[in-house]
């Protein structure tokens, strides 16, 4: 996960259906509070014998100069498992499995950490008091601080043994410069984390001013509102404002990372879209299937069956944060083939650009709708979802289902035109043992020399 894409990447919205067919026993969606005063959103499904509770907190310690960016990381872990006031480390695991249980603390695109919670209906008192004792007074004990530690540098020097990693680095740096969240994004920092920055993130994020809760399952608002009240007991208040600010650069450039130790080259292009608060979600998850999806994508013909190369080559959108979202499209190559897969890239993305979606759209639609219906039965995805349209400002119900009957060739082909970047908006960059691989490239031998090209 350190290479291109954030920690966590963006959820795509799966929404309850409308209150209109609660007689039939689908989810309705609306907005409550909890009669201590957390805002919520509820997605009653009547079917469903579980339930999950899902907050997100704000938060800004990957964007300060102050901060150890790795504490999120490292804390979201020790909380779970370095044990709390009553409750002895390493023991709440196998307790929440006997309860058929689960509970998980992540970062989600350096804006918020998100705390998920499953259970059956019958066991929610004993769930939430867990929970609730994890949040206030974890242990956060030096010794599995040290364990969770050195199990994450172990993974990240793994990771970064490898030529690519480097390369992605450099992808960083071209964009994020000196900022801190470029810090974040790689994940530096493990070697100097202590208990006290630990302590100062925690005591920071959980407090009683979440961005967004959400509640799905069998449990109506006065059972759902009494669970987060015991959820959020004694969390303190927020004590200060959460300042999100970055500076991403996508100025196209042509960046050649040489790396004489490599055995083959990786070719990438990178440029920003707009963020999925402004809609049209499902109209990039199409498009991006189309491009650079799979074996029978545009990207992958181009590469692997008209220019005969040895390996794939795909697209994807991820969040370094949430309003900062990318396009990329990237793959490895044959060292002697950078130049003229390049060329290959840009005709087969040019032609996409121009020519939109081709074969049948129904189609294509068809999976996604056979995807978001088996979704839609599940509690976690319900919560899960609502939690994204919640952080993107979207209204409760909001239904994935009909926004996917909405899009059409002519509103792909619009969002082709107005969203995605035209192919002089990419920044190329290449990691290869041959310096001479991407003609009239900043050619640069470490990764962080890419923040002056």
């Amino acid at each position: 996960m350190i290479l291109l894409v954030p920690l966590a990447a963006m959820i795509i919205s799966l929404a309850a259906c409308s209150s209109e067919d609660s007689d039939k026993g689908s989810p309705t969606a609306s907005n409550e509070v909890s009669p201590g005063g957390i805002e919520y959103t509820l997605i009653h499904m009547p079917e469903n014998d579980d339930v999950a509770v899902n907050v997100a907190w704000p938060t800004d310690w990957a964007y300060r100069e102050d901060t150890n960016q790795s504490a999120a990381l490292v804390g979201s872990e020790l909380i779970l498992v370095g044990g709390a006031k009553g409750y002895p480390a390493g023991e709440v695991g196998e307790r929440l499995a006997d309860l058929n249980a689960e509970g998980s603390l992540y970062g989600a695109a350096n804006d918020h950490i998100v705390g998920e919670l499953i259970f059956e209906r019958d066991d929610i008192s004993e769930v939430i008091e867990i929970a609730n004792a994890h949040l206030r007074e974890p242990l956060l004990e030096q010794a599995w601080l040290s364990r969770i530690s050195e199990g994450f540098e172990q993974r990240v020097t793994e990771e970064l043994s490898q030529p690519a990693a480097a390369g992605f680095e450099a992808v960083r740096w071209a964009v994020f410069g000196e900022q801190p969240l470029r810090n974040a994004l790689s994940l530096h920092g493990l070697d100097e984390l202590t208990r006290d920055d630990i302590i100062t993130w925690h005591a920071e994020t959980f407090t009683r001013s979440p961005a967004a809760v959400t509640v799905a399952g069998t449990i109506d608002a006065k059972a759902a509102g009494a669970a987060l009240d015991a959820l959020f007991e004694e969390l303190p208040e927020q004590r200060r404002e959460v300042q999100q600010a970055v500076s991403p650069d996508y100025t196209p450039r042509r960046i050649l990372l040489h790396m004489p130790e490599a055995e083959v080259s990786t070719l990438a292009f990178i440029a920003p879209l707009p963020p999925t608060q402004e809609g049209a979600e499902v109209e990039d998850l199409l498009l991006t299937q189309v491009l650079g999806g799979d074996d029978q994508s545009a990207l992958f013909d181009a590469v692997r069956t008209q220019l005969r190369a040895s390996y794939g080559f795909g697209a994807g959108v991820n969040n370094y944060t949430r309003e900062h979202r990318f396009l990329f499209m990237a793959g490895e190559i044959d060292a002697n083939q950078v130049a003229e897969t390049e060329a290959v890239v840009r005709e087969a993305y040019t032609t996409f650009r121009t020519n939109g979606l081709e074969g049948d759209l129904a189609d294509r639609k068809a999976l996604l709708a056979s995807h978001f219906s088996e979704m839609a039965v599940l509690v976690t995805a319900q919560a899960n979802s609502a939690l994204e349209s919640a952080l993107d400002g979207h209204p409760p119900g909001r239904s994935l289902n009909e926004e996917l009957e909405a899009v059409t060739e002519s509103s792909l082909n619009e969002r082709l035109d107005q969203a995605f970047p035209s192919m002089n908006e990419f920044i190329v960059i290449a990691f290869s043992p041959e310096a001479d691989a991407l003609p009239e490239a900043c050619v640069i031998t470490a990764p962080r020399e890419a923040a002056d090209c």
